[in-house]
């Protein structure tokens, strides 16, 4: 058996997954609140739709 270390990968190099995980939450997260705002702002109207304005 050998006794040799485990080469350690430097801090940067494991940080880039973690961000890159991290903005891809966020992303999401701003893509979902802004087609709920976007369905919001649609659906305002809806109330109006029988009374011949549309």
């Amino acid at each position: 058996m050998s006794n040799s270390p485990v080469p350690q990968k430097s801090s940067s190099s494991m940080m880039i997954p973690i961000f890159a995980a991290v903005a891809l939450i966020i992303t999401a997260a701003v893509y979902i609140v802004f087609k709920l705002t976007q369905q919001t702002a649609y659906n305002k109207w809806s109330d109006y739709d029988d009374c011949g304005w549309s």
